[in-house]
């Protein structure tokens, strides 16, 4: 509200379209009557515009439940990228890890090649349960994951 005496006869004109010259040159010259007719024909337009859409508006429920879900939404995503963060983490330790056992995994290898035409069946959990094998297999099984996890976060 600018406080103008012509205020009222503006908004009623912008309304409808019953300018005056009088109203025209006044509006013109007086800045907030101005204003307040372009924000009365800007509204009526609106106003015309959803009369003749005849759409119904949308029911509050559906509003509320679709941002619910647009926020559980985003906070999964969040949570997800740390856990994808933190796998790619554990994958980087992992590889650590190997790279510090790298010479007794070279040996367990070297090994293995000597063993395997000789070893006997009951022999394989005791050659497979070093801790180099298991840091081995942890690691594949860590890098798997973390691309099965990539590749479901893009569908």
């Amino acid at each position: 509200m600018s406080g103008c005496r012509y205020e009222t006869d503006v908004v009623a004109a912008a309304r409808d379209g019953s300018w005056t010259e009088a109203l025209r040159d006044h509006a013109a010259s007086c800045l907030g009557c101005a204003e307040t007719a372009l924000v009365v024909a800007a509204l009526t337009e609106d106003v015309d515009a959803m009369i003749l859409d005849n759409s119904p508006l949308p029911d509050p429920k559906i509003i509320w439940i679709r941002s619910r879900l647009k926020a559980r939404q985003e906070r999964s995503f969040q949570a997800t990228r740390v856990i994808a963060w933190a796998q790619r983490a554990m994958i980087v330790f992992a590889l650590a890890a190997g790279v510090s056992f790298g010479p007794g995994l070279r040996g367990l290898l070297s090994r293995l090649r000597t063993l395997i035409p000789t070893v006997a069946l009951s022999d394989l959990p005791l050659l497979i349960s070093g801790p180099t094998a298991v840091l081995g297999l942890t690691f594949v099984v860590m890098a798997l994951m973390a691309l099965w996890n990539e590749r479901s976060a893009v569908r």
